[in-house]
């Protein structure tokens, strides 16, 4: 059931807007104790997430506290919880700090109630001192960004064995590189438009942008050959200085855990990367009041250079430069549809379409944007030299 009351939550712009979502009721989780037995005993609600999406909670049970998440099963069922929750089980044991996830009465890692699909962790060790922070804001400290570039190689590398080859069961709200996969990126885009009722729905009045569409035409043929041949692994897609924990509020600051693997999904690491980069440290939230953005360079640097020292230095990198200019237009396009099919929030959709989509791709071809890609190129540079 779509919200109708005044609880405020992050929206596509920097102003608090309507949850899309109800909050979990006292109901709810009476309703989930009976699946739970971990939540029976006192129940005190310590506070309630502003991100989109989903409705979540922090949990007090009498000396104990949970988080718990409930998604609509129009996108997320339990089997796409399951899936995360897998991927989430493999990094623990291979020493990534991550939730630890609790298991209903019947051994499942995530529930159904209704029209809902709920899952409980153990609450993360840490500190957040991103937890009002909207996704596109840069990190606090360059050296935070340090650390999660670090951090973001790690997950690579321990995501590298992960034996389940088969992607994202789940159907909404995913990000992916399908589209950057495609021989022609035009074609990819009419046929999801085609695939998809809502899409459908909201194209059939409209013409797509021409200029967009040869911008990601150009972009496109130069990194579709590496982005294709790329080795795919596991990779978390929605990296930020949010969905990471850390040991205290300081620049000293270590990462204690990385949550919400909710957008994971089988792709390459440079796709990772490169959507790591673009939502950490441009301000994009300030774009519609013209194309001079503020661009963390300090935090930028940061970041890539402590990745590529963990990491170690790939052919693919060189097409970061590139491909940082289409990597959103996947999840763009699927947050659309969501829009659209699921919330019908037909004005979010339009801020999906013409300021994620077509706004953003744009900006890389104007000077601010072509500097940013030429910083990263220069960021690069002396690692491919370093190379035997």
């Amino acid at each position: 059931m779509m919200a109708q009351t005044a609880n405020l939550g992050h929206g596509m712009g920097e102003n608090p807007e309507t949850k899309d979502w109800l909050d979990i009721s006292s109901h709810d989780l009476c309703q989930l104790q009976q699946l739970y037995p971990q939540l029976s005993g006192q129940q005190t609600i310590l506070w309630r997430s502003p991100r989109p999406f989903s409705a979540a909670l922090l949990l007090q049970v009498d000396a104990q506290v949970y988080f718990v998440k409930r998604s609509s099963r129009l996108f997320r069922r339990v089997q796409d919880l399951q899936q995360e929750h897998q991927l989430i089980r493999y990094l623990d044991a291979q020493g990534i700090a991550v939730p630890q996830i609790l298991h209903a009465h019947d051994g499942a890692t995530a529930v159904e109630l209704g029209e809902w699909s709920y899952e409980v962790h153990e609450k993360a060790h840490g500190v957040d001192p991103y937890a009002n922070q909207i996704s596109w804001k840069p990190f606090f400290y360059a050296e935070h960004a340090a650390k999660a570039g670090k951090k973001l190689a790690e997950l690579h590398l321990a995501a590298k064995y992960y034996p389940v080859t088969q992607g994202r069961g789940a159907k909404q709200l995913i990000s992916n590189q399908d589209l950057l996969e495609s021989e022609n990126i035009h074609l990819a885009i009419l046929q999801r438009i085609q695939n998809s009722p809502a899409l459908s729905a909201y194209f059939a009045d409209k013409v797509l942008d021409s200029v967009w569409l040869n911008q990601l035409a150009t972009v496109h043929e130069k990194i579709k050959r590496t982005i294709q041949q790329a080795p795919k692994i596991w990779t978390h897609n929605d990296f930020h200085a949010s969905n990471l924990l850390w040991s205290d509020s300081s620049d000293a600051a270590e990462i204690s855990m990385v949550i919400d693997f909710g957008l994971a999904d089988r792709c390459s690491a440079i796709y990772d990367l490169a959507v790591a980069i673009e939502r950490n440290f441009i301000d994009w939230l300030a774009l519609e009041q013209g194309p001079d953005l503020y661009i963390d360079e300090a935090g930028l640097a940061a970041f890539v250079q402590a990745y590529i020292a963990q990491a170690g230095f790939s052919s693919a990198l060189e097409m970061l430069p590139e491909l940082i200019k289409i990597v959103h237009s996947d999840f763009a396009l699927s947050e659309l549809e969501y829009f659209v099919g699921i919330t019908q929030n037909f004005k979010h959709a339009d801020a999906a379409y013409y300021d994620w989509m077509i706004a953003h791709t744009a900006w890389f071809f104007q000077p601010q944007g072509q500097q940013f890609c030429q910083k990263l190129a220069q960021l690069i540079q002396p690692y491919r030299m370093l190379e035997p």
